[in-house]
């Protein structure tokens, strides 16, 4: 598998994980609401489907990190900033993604 493949196969992993999570945390929002009263088993089943969904992306960013910084050793980049033009999509867009999410996610609630 091509190593640029298998990057942007662990970036969509991470996107997955953070549209999966921002899902399941609206799910347990509607489940639950403000005053304590709604259906407690909806709401920690969705809670916890946030949790891993959250755990995975982080397993998965830091697979790509960890690509990332063995990779550079073996690719030839012929400026730093090419190097960091191809670092954007792998390491650096996706923990931004997640945060913009919480933060519109909290916003909107």
């Amino acid at each position: 598998m091509n190593l640029r493949r298998l990057k942007l196969a662990l970036c969509t992993g991470e996107m997955a994980c953070v549209i999966a999570s921002l899902a399941a945390a609206r799910a347990a929002d509607i489940a639950m609401n403000k005053s304590g009263v709604g259906d407690l088993d909806r709401f920690a089943f969705w809670n916890s489907i946030v949790g891993l969904g959250v755990m995975l992306f982080f397993l998965l960013w830091v697979a790509a990190v960890l690509l990332a910084v063995f990779s550079r050793q073996r690719e030839f980049y012929a400026s730093k900033r090419e190097y960091w033009i191809n670092l954007v999509p792998d390491v650096i867009l996706p923990p931004l993604v997640m945060l913009a999410g919480w933060a519109a996610v909290f916003m909107l609630l």
